[in-house]
């Protein structure tokens, strides 16, 4: 969790910690909640983010440090607004756009969190485990995610909705209970499997060398807290793919009710 301890380099800019990884470029989660941290850094600790648009513009190097840029776009009676332009080596490589608000009584309801045909935590199959056994052999690039405990919640499927995915997703270490910390961790996470629903029709992978994939944008809405350290419902939906681009959207249940919401278009591109 060092990834999110972001250090103040000018009033207004932060500079983040890279990871020992195998990937040649970064992983849009470590980009996206690590822009998340510089952006709530400036912002009175009484307003946390309740929303996010992002895009990712070009790849990271590992190689690199990231500078975060934030712009004060407004801050207002309850809410606050911020850009922030993520650089590595002097080039853009990411922007998001983020909105804070003061905690507020309001009206109030939420989507159940589904039970029916769900394996629970305990007996559910790792993704590790799911996955090697559907590629035959030991995916090396699976323990970039080793801090987390991610297991397939029930199979795959595919309906006139569309194709559907659902996973039970939580750290495997005791975290803090800095609320910034677990949203940073929440946002990381939402980016592992979201994506992979989208080939769930089609006879491809995504880590198939037959297909180049990779983020485009990223869209995140954080309703109620969250403790990521505990498990989470993670429930991804993809209504289309066209145009080599999958959508896909994401809902992510705790204790009973939704914490969090996102979407996600992204690069499917066959070679």
């Amino acid at each position: 969790m060092g990834l999110f301890e972001l250090k103040r380099i000018d009033d207004l800019v932060w500079e983040g910690p890279q990871p020992d990884t195998l990937f040649q470029r970064l992983f849009g989660g470590q980009v996206l909640g690590q822009t998340i941290v510089a952006a709530q850094q400036s912002v009175a600790g009484d307003r946390l983010i309740h929303s996010l648009n992002s895009y990712f513009l070009r790849p990271g190097s590992p190689d690199e440090p990231l500078t975060f840029e934030v712009e004060v776009v407004r801050d207002g009676h309850t809410f606050s607004n911020r850009r922030v332009v993520t650089k590595q080596s002097g080039r853009t490589i990411f922007v998001m756009q983020a909105s804070f608000q003061e905690s507020e009584p309001g009206l109030e309801h939420t989507a159940q969190q589904p039970h029916k045909g769900l394996t629970p935590p305990a007996e559910a199959p790792s993704l590790r485990a799911v996955l090697e056994d559907r590629f035959g052999a030991h995916i090396d690039v699976l323990s970039e995610w080793d801090a987390l405990d991610v297991r397939l919640a029930q199979d795959p499927r595919v309906d006139e909705g569309g194709a559907h995915l659902r996973a039970w997703v939580r750290t495997k270490s005791v975290l803090p209970s800095e609320p910034l910390l677990h949203t940073a961790v929440l946002a990381y996470l939402s980016d592992i499997t979201l994506l992979s629903v989208t080939t769930i029709p089609h006879e491809v992978q995504l880590m198939s060398p037959n297909l180049q994939s990779a983020s485009i944008d990223h869209s995140m809405w954080f309703h109620r807290p969250v403790k990521t350290d505990q498990w989470l419902l993670y429930e991804m939906n993809s209504p289309s793919a066209a145009g080599a681009r999958g959508f896909c959207t994401g809902r992510l249940y705790q204790n009973g009710v939704t914490v969090a919401s996102c979407a996600q278009e992204g690069l499917l591109r066959l070679i």
